[in-house]
């Protein structure tokens, strides 16, 4: 919790808290899924971990892992899982979690 506080601080001090540069991109592993609060953890760089929310507008994006593999197939929020390694787009908000306005994986990954 200390951590989230502390990245959220840093981002608004850095000027990164206003909406003309709030949007940034994450890498990491998910840890954990909450269904019920439809969020997921991450866990980065240190062993830092960080709380995503993911909302109805979020765009769930996986590479097609078929055949021809040559586009992103939409996803629901069920196939996000524990292990995978994503990218989110989004924006922190001030109570630490990172709000998703694009989450997305490779095969395989």
């Amino acid at each position: 919790m200390k951590i989230k506080k502390l990245l959220v601080l840093s981002l608004l001090a850095l000027g990164l808290g206003s909406s003309a540069y709030a949007d940034m991109d994450m890498y990491g592993q998910i840890t954990a899924v909450d269904n019920a609060a439809k969020t997921i953890t991450l866990s980065g760089n240190g062993g830092a971990s960080i709380v995503v929310q993911v909302f109805p507008y979020t765009e769930l994006k996986g590479d097609d892992c078929g055949a021809f593999g040559a586009y992103d197939t939409h996803e629901k929020f069920t196939a996000l899982k524990p292990g995978m390694f994503i990218q989110v787009d989004g924006m922190p908000s001030a109570n630490g979690v990172f709000g998703a306005r694009e989450i997305e994986w490779q095969c395989g990954r």
